[in-house]
């Protein structure tokens, strides 16, 4: 049985990168982890860790694109492990990289199935476990390229996870009824596979100069430091237990930005739509119905 001072934690995409560095970083705190991937192959690293304690941790497969009914069938199983879930964590993602109109709605609609439709799906399997106990934590692992979107080549990542952080948002508002918290975790760039991206698309006549931009910048981007994904999900899990960094500030934030390089695109989106909301108020203001049409 596990204890009511302890966590149980469904964390997706948990085999690598920020997933696995949750995992590490939840166990070493005492709680305990249902780490979920697509294949059980992808878990060797930590299955074969000696400094985890493997009593604490169970292994699930979980391809967040499934249909719903092998998603809640997951879900069950989960939930039969340690009789519940405290803390869903929505990780599991993808990248798909090229310009909008090479990858058409097809090539973006594979990111937005891994990024938006399936956390949605894995989030509305556990949520009736949740409002039963009026508890619980969910955590959508978002992306500062939902704000920084003006990059030739993220329209489909960067849509997804624009499109995550807004259901995340609406859903912390509905769930605020039954007790349940939503965190919106928004990392900036950390050192993860997911940050050496292939270009993809069909090859439009026009888009030369577009494409070599792309190849140009990406290479550059990717070798620019990164964050520790140890430190960066740490911080997360403080903010979950409020502990550490977090101790004392009360329940967690909505939105929870990541690194320097997450604030630094947050401000900037910020700043710039102050800057045109004050240039142009006077074209998009005074747009109401007369007061006599109003009362008619």
């Amino acid at each position: 049985m596990v204890s009511s001072t302890t966590r149980v934690w469904f964390i997706t995409g948990a085999s690598t990168g920020l997933g696995s560095a949750l995992t590490r970083s939840v166990l070493a705190r005492g709680d305990y982890v249902i780490a979920t991937a697509r294949s059980l192959r992808s878990f060797d690293e930590l299955r074969q860790d000696p400094t985890i304690d493997k009593t604490r941790l169970k292994f699930l497969v979980l391809d967040v694109t499934s249909p719903m009914e092998e998603i809640m069938h997951v879900a069950e199983e989960a939930l039969g492990i340690w009789g519940r879930i405290d803390v869903l964590v929505n990780n599991a993602g993808t990248l798909t990289y090229g310009a909008s109109e090479e990858l058409g709605a097809e090539g973006i609609m594979k990111d937005m199935k891994t990024n938006f439709v399936g956390p949605m799906n894995v989030t509305n399997a556990i949520l009736p476990y949740m409002r039963s106990r009026r508890d619980g934590t969910i955590v959508f692992v978002g992306s500062r390229s939902a704000y920084r979107t003006q990059m030739i080549g993220v329209a489909s990542y960067s849509s997804s996870k624009a499109a995550l952080h807004s259901y995340g948002e609406t859903l912390a508002a509905e769930l605020e009824y039954f007790n349940i918290r939503v965190i919106i975790a928004v990392p900036g760039g950390f050192a993860t596979k997911i940050n050496a991206p292939k270009r993809s698309g069909r090859p439009l006549e026009g888009y030369e100069v577009v494409r070599d931009h792309m190849d140009n910048t990406v290479p550059k981007y990717v070798n620019i430091p990164k964050g520790d994904p140890a430190l960066g999900m740490g911080a997360l899990v403080d903010v979950v237990r409020g502990e550490g960094r977090a101790a004392g500030r009360g329940p967690p934030p909505l939105w929870l930005f990541l690194g320097e390089d997450s604030m630094l695109d947050v401000r900037a989106r910020v700043e710039k739509l102050q800057s045109t909301l004050d240039e142009w108020k006077d074209v998009g203001s005074n747009l109401g119905l007369p007061v006599e049409q109003l009362s008619a």
